[in-house]
């Protein structure tokens, strides 16, 4: 009977167990308050966020103002960059806005100096190459690069270092890499995504880090209201990859230069909000 009830029981966890359960819930901000406010903390470590939405919605933005953020934290940052859009620039206007007004320009330089130097860009033009790299960042744990002839996997010894104490793992864009494998003229299309979304659901909650990549929409036909809509262009068959998803939609009227925010997917689906990812 007593093993009876340890099984059908509700576990009640003692103190030191939650603080140890929380711990793991750990938050890294994004640099966008309303973005932050929207995923009730920032990207969770140990989970996949997406960022969706179509062009000029401010994915890449987002995603360089999350890199700098983490960075200016002490967070060791990999930035997957698909199509060139990383900008050294722009991580160091978001930067600005991590050190006190009153801070002389030695302290900035310096301290904008160890943030990008926790920065690693790796450029990734093909399925292939990202499925390298995911594989070499999750090396890091074990240390081990491999030799060729080994029979194990041959890795970069400067990835396989840096996975080791990844904070936060950057793909911009994710989609630009999957798209044009998922064609019924490439058979093996949809055995790659699922590799792909293995690869980025286990370094999540391995590394304790977390994983932020972009993915662009595509156009869903018209809609109720005579319009055209979009959904995101990885499709149903990847719903279920990122823990949560957020569509991006872009601002109009006498807020052009803003953005609009919504949970897609995952915890506190349908809330939304105004934001306007900014540096200096």
């Amino acid at each position: 009977l007593e093993q009876l009830y340890l099984e059908v029981a509700p576990q009640i966890l003692d103190g030191p167990a939650i603080e140890q359960q929380l711990s793991k819930l750990n938050f890294l901000p994004t640099g966008c308050d309303g973005i932050d406010e929207l995923l009730e903390g920032g990207l969770r470590q140990g989970q996949v966020t997406e960022l969706t939405g179509e062009a000029g919605s401010g994915k890449t933005q987002l995603c360089l103002s999350a890199a700098a953020s983490a960075a200016a934290l002490g967070h060791r940052v990999v930035y997957l960059d698909t199509g060139g859009g990383f900008s050294a620039k722009r991580i160091k206007e978001f930067h600005r806005g991590f050190v006190t007004a009153d801070a002389d320009s030695a302290e900035v330089e310096q301290h904008l100096s160890l943030t990008l130097d926790l920065i690693t860009v790796l450029n990734v033009h093909d399925i292939l190459t990202l499925f390298k790299v995911l594989e070499e960042l999750a090396l890091g744990l074990s240390g081990d690069p491999g030799v060729p002839g080994d029979g194990g996997l041959e890795g970069n010894q400067d990835v396989v270092d840096i996975g080791r104490d990844m904070g936060l793992l950057v793909v911009d864009s994710l989609s630009s890499l999957l798209s044009p494998v998922i064609t019924r003229l490439h058979h093996q299309g949809y055995t790659m995504m699922a590799s792909t979304a293995s690869l980025l659901r286990s370094l999540a909650p391995a590394h304790n880090c977390a994983v932020l990549y972009t993915n662009h929409t595509v156009s869903a036909g018209g809609n109720d209201r005579g319009g055209a809509s979009i959904k995101p262009a990885l499709g149903t068959r990847w719903t279920s990859t990122p823990h949560r998803r957020v569509c991006l939609g872009k601002g109009h009227g006498n807020d052009a230069q803003g953005s609009t925010a919504e949970v897609i997917y995952g915890p506190g689906t349908g809330s939304s909000c105004a934001v306007k990812v900014v540096g200096d």
